[in-house]
């Protein structure tokens, strides 16, 4: 998720910046982190709810550490094994070796079918970008602001 700073978000940075430079890495770190869990918060809100599962594990982690990219970067992960197939969705499986698909159900019972009906795109993650980016900028700048209106 990339943003473009307005004027007063910039002017901000900018008095920012005449602080120690430790103290200006806790202050974006913690602003960058409140804008991340805006986006976490409305994920948890968008997420399927079969089990609960997918939502409980929708998490803001801090990426690795890379010069290139800056050090401010927060990532919204779901730690789900099959969050990418209810976001992305899938095609109908029809098998390629065999006439029949075979299954194990949680019975033990094991269960043979010809085809199993894809799975519609439900690309949650995005939806909750889409609705909280202008949310995540202002919760950016109020986090600034309340630092610098203290010191």
């Amino acid at each position: 998720m990339k943003f473009k700073f307005d004027l007063d978000a910039q002017k901000l940075l900018k008095k920012l910046r005449k602080l120690p430079e430790d103290t200006q890495n806790k202050v974006i770190k913690k602003a960058v982190r409140k804008g991340a869990n805006e986006v976490k918060k409305e994920a948890r809100k968008e997420a399927p709810r079969d089990t609960g599962y997918m939502k409980k594990s929708i998490t803001v982690r801090n990426a690795r550490k890379s010069s290139r990219l800056g050090q401010f970067i927060m990532i919204v992960n779901v730690k789900s094994p099959a969050h990418h197939l209810i976001e992305l969705g899938t095609n109908d499986r029809v098998p390629t070796k065999k006439t029949k698909l075979k299954f194990e159900s949680s019975g033990g019972k094991i269960i043979y079918v010809k085809s199993v009906k894809g799975v519609k795109a439900n690309p949650f993650l995005g939806r909750a970008y889409q609705n909280t980016s202008s949310k995540v900028m202002k919760t950016f700048q109020d986090e600034l602001k309340n630092f610098l209106n203290k010191v």
